[in-house]
């Protein structure tokens, strides 16, 4: 049987046409998916993928001490947040999202997903570009975290193409505290990205996640994982 689309709103933003829809499920659990400029962006049966890029950056953290500091780019439904938070160690959490709308989806009728993330008082939501936020930033973190695409041959936004490049890539090294971890979310594979990561860092690995999601289709992710070491 088909399965039933609704609507559930639709914008036009500065970047672009987005778009939240919903699809029943047999379960009773409904299905959200974001539609950015006609193209998928994200959904809510990523779950397990997007739960997992958290720990893969915060897990090597272990021997760091109290108070951890992390910066995640992009909101999406809030999952990478929600698993961040449940490390006891992490004391802040800021997240960066350039749409006023995910944000607002993520407070909202995502809560209910992601236990009202939003609302642990650890969180910062700052509405911005993660790109202009990486240049102008003072801060350091233990880890960064990046999803704001399908990854770095799947953007969202041209100009997010930056996000994947050397110089990028260099100034989150700078960000990261000694043994910080940065974690990027893809839906395929890139060499040549996976070359940048390890021209840049101490260590990098790439990780498969291979799932059945909620519709029962089976899927395959790639996490990158990267580490610095040293001054």
């Amino acid at each position: 049987m088909e399965q039933e689309k609704l609507i559930l709103e639709r914008a036009t933003t500065p970047r672009g046409e987005i778009q939240l829809q919903q699809w029943s499920h047999p379960g009773g659990r409904p299905i959200y998916e974001i539609i950015f400029n006609g193209v998928f962006l994200m959904a809510s049966y990523n779950e397990r993928s997007e739960k997992a890029l958290a720990t893969l950056a915060i897990e090597p953290l272990s021997s760091v001490g109290e108070g951890l500091r992390v910066l995640i780019g992009g909101l999406g439904m809030g999952y990478t947040l929600r698993a961040a938070l449940d490390f006891e160690k992490v004391k802040t959490v800021e997240v960066v999202e350039v749409e006023g709308h995910i944000i607002k989806w993520a407070e909202g009728i995502f809560s209910e997903l992601t236990a009202r993330a939003c609302s642990d008082p650890r969180v910062a939501l700052i509405e911005t570009d993660f790109g202009d936020y990486l240049l102008r930033t003072e801060k350091t973190y233990d880890a960064i975290i990046l999803d704001v695409d399908n990854g770095p041959t799947w953007l969202a936004l041209e100009t997010n193409r930056r996000l994947y490049e050397r110089q990028t890539l260099l100034r989150i090294r700078d960000l990261l505290s000694s043994g910080g971890v940065f974690t990027v979310w893809a839906s395929e594979r890139s060499e040549a990205f996976e070359g940048r990561l390890e021209e840049v860092f101490e260590r990098a690995e790439t990780i498969t996640i291979e799932d059945t999601d909620m519709r029962g289709e089976p899927t395959e992710y790639y996490l990158y994982q990267a580490q610095r070491f040293g001054p």
